[in-house]
């Protein structure tokens, strides 16, 4: 399962949240701009097995899963340029498809957009991808996929209208957990799991996307819950337990939470300094390293800091590589920092000294 870091700050207001269930129907639509280009990833070589071919001029193979099943696409010359066959219908046979020619997409030339078909609940449904063939240092072919898709709609929430899109991220044509569910509410696009369970200021939903993504669904639970307080603002938290996770949001630095005990994923918070600079910081933990988290009735507080900071060396040769490592006291690692937005803060130095005292080098750490 792939890992994701879901800035989960939804909608913090006092407006009253539907307390009923809404059902937001969801359009399949065409998304398709180089500026959208979205890499699913790199396609392995592999033998066509028992496939049915064209003639093919230095044919290469590739394998994918798509639809819940695999799916030949190859690549061959023709005309002095690459054309792409592709099992679009799932038959593993390229004898009754049409090679899609190279376009030109911005700075970039694709193939597609390439319409597969796939099977979904006892029906047949279209689903595309672009691909993108590049020539590496080695002289190795590579074949890319990208998305080329995308079910988007809209609904009323807190007194706003919020705009949702889901994405098939992994491009395999299914709405699956790997997958991303974009809101905007206007101020701002937020990741979210395509289905999962949300608090925010003590209303508690569950949320899930349709498998065939044409429709998201919306409703609220009961859920017996206590105060998690944090030195911080707006507070939003990743909770996980052994039915999934919990996406938790509060203001004033109180959120509501579900009582038992959790696995505490992700914290995001905002909070002014001094000077009256507005501070955000996220912290991340996964698997076994997540720090545990009990909720009792009663409520609990989460303490983050003191931040313990730690210098890792690494030798390559003739040369150091050196990192920081900053983590919170229970063992989160810091993932963001930023203040007023989206500026960062300066980057830290680093200085070497010799045993004489003499500074040697005083080098920048780089974010990334």
């Amino acid at each position: 399962m792939r890992r994701l870091i879901w800035s989960a700050m939804l909608l913090l207001c006092s407006v009253a949240l539907a307390q009923e269930q809404q059902v937001v129907p969801l359009r399949y639509e065409l998304w398709w701009s180089e500026r959208e280009f979205r890499f699913v990833g790199r396609l392995e070589p592999t033998a066509p097995g028992e496939a049915k071919l064209p003639p093919l001029t230095e044919p290469k193979f590739f394998t994918c899963e798509f639809g819940g099943s695999k799916r030949l696409f190859v690549l061959a010359k023709q005309d002095g340029d690459w054309a792409l066959y592709v099992d679009t219908n799932g038959n593993n046979d390229l004898t009754d498809e049409k090679p899609f020619k190279l376009r030109q997409r911005g700075h970039n030339r694709v193939f597609g957009p390439i319409p597969m078909k796939v099977q979904v609940n006892g029906r047949t449904l279209i689903r595309y991808v672009g691909a993108e063939v590049t020539t590496a240092t080695d002289g190795s072919i590579r074949l890319y996929l990208l998305v080329a898709s995308r079910w988007k709609g809209s609904l009323q929430w807190g007194g706003k209208t919020v705009t949702v899109t889901i994405v098939d991220e992994d491009g395999d044509g299914l709405v699956s957990e790997d997958d991303v569910l974009l809101w905007d509410d206007g101020t701002g696009q937020r990741r979210l799991p395509v289905w999962g369970r949300l608090g925010v200021d003590g209303h508690f939903f569950h949320f899930r996307v349709a498998p065939t993504g044409e429709q998201l669904v919306i409703e609220p639970i009961q859920v017996k819950s206590a105060v998690v307080k944090v030195q911080g603002d707006n507070v939003s938290l990743i909770l996980e337990d052994n039915d999934g996770q919990w996406i938790l949001e509060g203001q004033n630095g109180k959120v509501s939470a579900p009582v038992g005990e959790f696995r505490l994923v992700s914290v995001t918070l905002s909070r002014e300094d001094g000077q009256g600079r507005k501070w955000q910081l996220r912290a991340n933990a996964f698997g076994p390293t997540a720090p545990k988290l009990f909720v009792p009735e009663s409520g609990t507080a989460l303490n983050l800091e003191p931040l313990k900071v730690s210098l890792i060396w690494n030798r390559k040769g003739n040369e150091m590589e050196f990192s920081l490592d900053i983590k919170t006291v229970n063992g989160m690692s810091i993932s963001d920092l930023r203040f007023e937005g989206f500026q960062r803060p300066p980057e830290p130095k680093l200085r070497l000294v010799a045993a004489s005292g003499k500074v040697i080098d005083e080098p920048k750490f780089h974010y990334g």
